[in-house]
């Protein structure tokens, strides 16, 4: 059987990670690389390596990412290595960029399936502030927010794309997600 990797993209304050961390169990995440500052509650090597601009770097120049992108001001990248090693094991999750996912799509073909979260500008800025972003954190990112909703267009012709209405509460998320699995996949 062959394993997949969801991968959850969606605008900033969607919810991806808190809807990933419900639906699958720790051990299937793969544990990105990012130069931005780590959040309160976030702990290293957990939900992400917080590195240097200089080890990222480092990083790209050694090939060492399957892929990475630019959000905003920050550097995410997923190691080759990690990706591979969780595909061979089971499912898999992250949360990506769009540029990321497509990235990875042509690499690892139908391996990799996009989970899409929606969600409305005004929710994500109240979730933003619930974060204790900076006013100018939140501004980047609702500047990002269109951007994102214009590589949903172009999710959908993917056959087995995986959309989630992000208004919802988890468990009806999850629910939802599960529902549009593909038939042979148990995550």
């Amino acid at each position: 059987m062959q394993h997949h990797c969801y991968l959850f993209i969606g605008p900033s304050g969607s919810g991806k990670t808190t809807l990933a961390n419900a639906l699958f169990a720790k051990d299937q995440k793969i544990i990105s690389y990012t130069t931005r500052p780590i959040r309160p509650g976030e702990q290293e090597g957990v939900d992400y390596y917080f590195v240097t601009n200089d080890c990222f770097t480092q990083m790209i120049a050694d090939q060492k990412f399957a892929e990475y992108d630019c959000y905003g001001t920050s550097y995410y990248g997923v190691a080759k290595e990690t990706l591979e090693e969780k595909l061979a094991e089971a499912d898999c999750y992250d949360a990506l960029t769009p540029t990321g996912f497509w990235n990875l799509r042509k690499k690892y073909g139908s391996s990799v399936i996009p989970v899409f979260l929606t969600v409305s500008k005004e929710t994500i800025i109240e979730r933003l502030h619930l974060r204790e972003e900076s006013r100018t954190e939140i501004d980047k990112r609702v500047l990002l927010f269109e951007n994102d909703l214009k590589e949903k267009e172009a999710i959908k012709s993917i056959p087995e794309a995986i959309f989630l209405d992000a208004e919802k509460p988890v468990e009806e998320l999850k629910n939802d997600f599960l529902n549009q699995l593909p038939k042979q996949s148990k995550i």
